[in-house]
């Protein structure tokens, strides 16, 4: 209406404006006489004829423009989002035939969608079945399974995966999330798996046939877990991920402790109460024992076969250039092996020797290699000043980055470390002796081939098997390969300035265009207020729903954790932020990840309709809405909503986050104020 109205005047006025210059001078005095005599009855007559040509511009607007504007919008929305949408406009009787037409053709649309999706769906249907086969033998294996692309992004893992990273994590410490999409690195220490992965390189490049590492990290809850990294391989055999199979160690290592800790204390025993001035073989054999029996057990600890070939060239990189020191090796003998968690004994020598440099002042060391049947022996030896025997005490004491104590490592790895001492306060050279691995055919099970990928388990995506990391501006990333953070809030009311808080946020995200709904938030908060009963009709929230739940001080950082590096995508986001700003200076929490919302891209993508209101969009796009006024089905609602629009604003050449973005402040909605 209002733009007839305007159109109307504008056309008029323009006329007028032509007339009023053609005219001569006397003819414009002329004229003005008349207009001077007449006024009232031209005024009638000029509201006469605006009001002629605008119904004549509002019946044309209405009966055609409009109608071409709604149907173009509407099958946009049918052909790329909703095939079950039906266009209907009021218009001319053309305009009502060409919508009828065109949702004729939307019929047949409809049919051969749902025959092509029947079909596939009875296509996948033995795929199903071992799918869901195969996702149960993944629930009950024994050990926890993540497999993860090459860049660290999680595309699978277990149950057994996330009750071992989280089952037992202290409160407050809860800082990471296992979820598809997500980076392993979030939940293992970068080091730990870029070693695994070296040492998988080199195993490729040479004629094992066996890949793999083992290696032994810290996590969350204080546990020690065991991995076993096994790569995948595409079918042109190039590295496209890891597997990483994963066993709590943290009860097998204590064994392994308490029982080196009561043959030493055995020993002990035995040796203040035998005589020594004379051969005991008691005392030989004992000894004999505890060594067949550390051995024994430590052999089921787990480890990797090591060979010096790989070991020691990697210890002089890494000295020589993290350190910048030389280390010269003797007799390296690069056939032999030995049993050793491959990090923390890595770890462990460039430790050493760095520690070493620091005591000695020397920056040049010897290492030379000596074997028997069971034992294998680094001799580290240097020129110049010897160094001081409590030095070498405290090193053993000393925790490396990530790992405990240099002592524990070594005890861990059944590795010893002897000073030999040139007086009763200095020692001139280090002894390790370490356990000889098996030969190929004697080593435990353990080394793996590479899987060729094509199979399928319990939390999975594949496709992340081809996911690129995001580009360092992620302004530039397709819309369709962002991994958003879907969320709603609920609160006390609408007047955050004014004492109104949140009792609710629920989330959800997006990975690969697909809804991960495993991988959710949905925390009540306790608001530390009453809660007003116009708002409780709306929510379902009471006090007593919140009385015992965390303050927002603990939930938003929570929150914030769970979004990570992600889009914010919400409807009508404007009030959901203006919620959290308020709580920037308690919380000490400030959102600057990049937000789209879907009133917005709405308004933007249908500014011929009326009606932006999730239930409207909802309606429109074909989305069924479960647990509205709740913040986690809201949420969800909103993530079906926002994977909707996405193929309709790609159809209107909106491709990239910063297309979005630029695009959704163009709508009136942007301009609203909170």
């Amino acid at each position: 209406m209002l733009s007839s109205a305007a159109g109307t005047l504008a056309i008029v006025a323009g006329l007028a404006t032509m007339i009023w210059l053609r005219l001569v001078p006397g003819h414009k005095d002329t004229l003005l006489h008349i207009c001077q005599d007449n006024v009232y009855i031209l005024l009638g007559l000029a509201f006469v004829v605006i009001g002629a040509l605008w119904m004549v511009f509002d019946i044309t607007y209405t009966r055609y423009i409009l109608p071409l504007k709604r149907i173009s919008a509407e099958a946009g929305v049918i052909y790329d989002s909703n095939p079950s949408h039906r266009i209907r406009v009021k218009g001319s009787r053309d305009i009502v035939q060409m919508a009828g037409i065109i949702n004729d053709f939307a019929d047949m649309f409809e049919n051969l969608n749902k025959t092509i999706t029947q079909q596939i769906l009875t296509a996948r249907k033995e795929t199903e079945k071992e799918r869901n086969l195969l996702a149960a033998i993944m629930g009950e294996l024994p050990q926890g399974i993540i497999i993860c692309n090459k860049n660290g992004r999680i595309i699978l893992f277990n149950s057994l995966a996330r009750r071992l990273f989280f089952q037992d994590t202290p409160p407050g410490k809860g800082e990471t999330y296992l979820g598809l999409g997500r980076s392993i690195f979030h939940l293992i220490d970068r080091s730990f798996i870029s070693h695994a992965l070296e040492e998988i390189t080199e195993q490729l490049n040479t004629p094992e046939s066996w890949v793999g590492s083992f290696f032994i990290t810290p996590i969350l809850s204080g546990r020690l877990i065991s991995a076993h990294t096994i790569p995948v391989l595409d079918t042109d055999k190039q590295f496209t991920g890891f597997i990483l199979v994963l066993e709590d160690a943290s009860e097998q290592i204590k064994k392994y402790q308490k029982i080196d800790r009561q043959l030493t204390e055995f020993f002990t025993i035995l040796d203040t109460s035998l005589p020594t001035d004379a051969p005991c073989p008691v005392k030989d054999e004992f000894t004999l024992l505890g060594t067949r029996i550390r051995k024994t057990f430590f052999s089921t600890l787990p480890a990797t076969r090591i060979t010096l070939a790989s070991f020691l060239p990697a210890i002089q990189k890494k000295t020589g250039y993290f350190e910048n020191i030389r280390v010269n090796m003797a007799n390296p003998f690069p056939d032999t092996r030995f049993l050793a968690d491959t990090y923390s004994m890595t770890q462990a020598l460039v430790f050493i020797f760095r520690q070493m440099a620091l005591y000695t002042g020397s920056d040049e060391f010897d290492l030379s290699v000596s074997r028997s049947d069971t034992m294998i022996t680094f001799a580290i030896a240097w020129t110049g000043a010897p160094c001081p025997s409590h030095r070498v005490r405290t090193m053993l004491k000393t925790q490396l980055n990530g790992l405990p104590s240099l002592g524990y490592v070594l005890k861990f790895n059944n590795t010893r470390l002897v000073p030999v001492e040139k007086d009763l306060d200095h020692c001139t050279k280090l002894i390790l002796t370490l356990q000889a691995g098996a030969t190929p055919s004697q080593s435990r099970s353990g080394q793996a081939a590479p899987v060729v990928y094509d199979a399928r388990p319990e939390f999975y995506d594949f496709n992340l098997f081809s996911m690129e990391e995001a580009p360092d501006n992620m302004l530039d990333t397709p819309i369709k390969h962002l991994t958003c953070t879907v969320f709603d809030t609920e609160t006390t009311g609408l007047r955050p300035e004014e004492g109104d808080e949140i009792i609710a946020i629920g989330g959800v995200r997006i990975v690969n265009q697909r809804i991960v709904f495993q991988d959710f938030f949905d925390e009540l908060v306790n608001p530390g207020r009453d809660i007003p009963l116009e708002s409780y009709k709306i929510h379902g929230i009471n006090y007593e729903m919140v009385r015992e739940k965390p303050g927002i001080e603990t939930v938003l950082p929570q929150f914030a954790r769970f979004a990570g590096e992600t889009v914010l995508v919400g409807h009508n986001l404007a009030f959901d932020l203006k919620m959290f700003k308020v709580k920037e200076k308690p919380t000490k929490v400030c959102f600057t990840n990049p937000v789209l919302d879907t009133l917005l891209l709405s308004a933007l993508l249908h500014p011929v309709h009326e009606q932006h209101d999730m239930e409207s969009i909802a309606r429109r796009l074909g989305v069924d809405i479960l647990g509205r006024h709740s913040a986690l089905g809201d949420a969800i609602a909103t993530a079906k909503i926002f994977l909707k629009l996405v193929p309709i604003l790609n159809a209107n050449g909106i491709l990239t986050l910063k297309d979005a973005i630029a695009a959704s402040r163009k709508s009136y909605y942007a301009r609203l104020k909170y």
